[in-house]
């Protein structure tokens, strides 16, 4: 406490100051691997291993959660020095966070169960299906804006692969399915469903780390600067091409 007195007055003779400290960070996410996914009860993933690496170069302790996304959203804008990854840069979330990033890049598509025989050559054919996809996903406002509207929302994507083999007269079923190409068949097998196939392409996606409001400016100035370098110097590269497929 002396020696951080002495220092400031020290600093005050050269008419400067003392820049406050970064704060210790709470970052949530959800069940999507390849990127951020838990394993033996703990959060891991290709994102989980950058952003690690920007808390480790900025000297911000991480506080690490996986929860429903719908939950994880609301928390990253609402509480104190939280953030949320990996996530889509969409113009209406743009002024409800600080972006750092992109930390990876998604594929998103359309997957059906193996039978489907439906015809979807571009987005605007999905129209005519019912589509499942995750509440407050950035894929929502994707499809919306193609026309597709029949979309039915659940909490967690691994609820949806289960919703693809339902009866067809049961009102949860599902046509197709809005995900990533990179975590479909994992999440699709541990829903115990084996029998799907690739249906459509939809966009590729840049993914971002996001500091909601109530996050420290200083914080956020660290991560990004931290993010920088990392990406600069082609470690951010060599930890992507460890989940290259």
């Amino acid at each position: 406490m002396i020696r951080s007195i002495a220092t400031r007055a020290f600093l005050a003779l050269f008419g400067l100051t003392l820049a406050p400290a970064a704060h210790a960070l709470t970052l949530v996410t959800e069940e999507n691997p390849p990127f951020n996914y838990t394993e033996q009860g703990k959060v891991v993933g290709m994102s989980t291993e950058i952003v690690a690496e920007l808390g480790k170069r900025s000297a911000i302790p991480l506080q690490i959660q996986s929860m429903p996304w719908e939950k994880a959203y609301i928390a990253a804008q609402r509480d104190k020095d939280t953030c949320i990854y990996s996530t889509a840069r969409l113009e209406n979330r743009e002024r409800l966070f600080s972006w750092i990033g992109p930390i990876a890049t998604n594929q998103w598509v359309l997957i059906g169960k193996g039978d489907f025989a439906g015809s979807v050559k571009v987005v605007e054919d999905a129209r005519k299906y019912r589509v499942g996809v995750v509440a407050k996903d950035a894929k929502i406002e994707f499809l919306m804006g193609k026309g597709v509207t029949d979309l039915r929302e659940v909490s967690e994507d691994s609820l949806n692969p289960p919703r693809l083999v339902l009866g067809r007269d049961d009102p949860n079923r599902i046509d197709l399915w809005a995900t990533s190409a990179y975590g479909a068949r994992r999440t699709a097998e541990r829903a115990k469903v084996k029998d799907i196939k690739l249906i459509l392409n939809l966009s590729k996606i840049p993914l971002y780390l996001a500091c909601g409001r109530n996050a420290s400016p200083q914080t956020v100035q660290a991560l990004q600067q931290a993010f920088e370098k990392a990406d600069k110097d082609g470690t951010l590269k060599r930890i992507a091409e460890r989940y290259a497929f």
